[in-house]
């Protein structure tokens, strides 16, 4: 797939149909492969790739982080699930 032409629409939507019960990938090969783009372009690509291939790895490691932010501060728990409350009623409409 050329990642250069995929818009960010077109990696939401995929990312959307994506079965999230597939395994992440090796933390070695997740944190050994990574060089630095010399381009936008090449960066922009690479980065809807990765978000797409690593896609499982990224997300433990969001959750990982907001884990490790609840349990320092516990009223964040109430204060994202406040912030949250408007988004969760408004689905419930539709």
């Amino acid at each position: 797939m050329d990642w250069g032409n995929v818009t960010t629409e077109d990696l939401i939507e995929a990312l959307r149909e994506v079965d999230w019960s597939s395994p992440p990938r090796p933390l070695s090969e997740f944190f050994s492969r990574f060089t630095v783009p010399r381009s936008y372009s090449k960066w922009n690509s690479r980065l809807k790739c990765n978000l797409y291939y690593y896609r499982t790895n990224y997300f433990l490691l969001i959750v990982l982080i907001l884990g490790l932010g609840f349990l320092r501060r516990p009223l964040a728990i109430l204060a994202a699930l406040y912030a949250a409350l408007p988004l969760i009623l408004n689905s419930t409409d539709n």
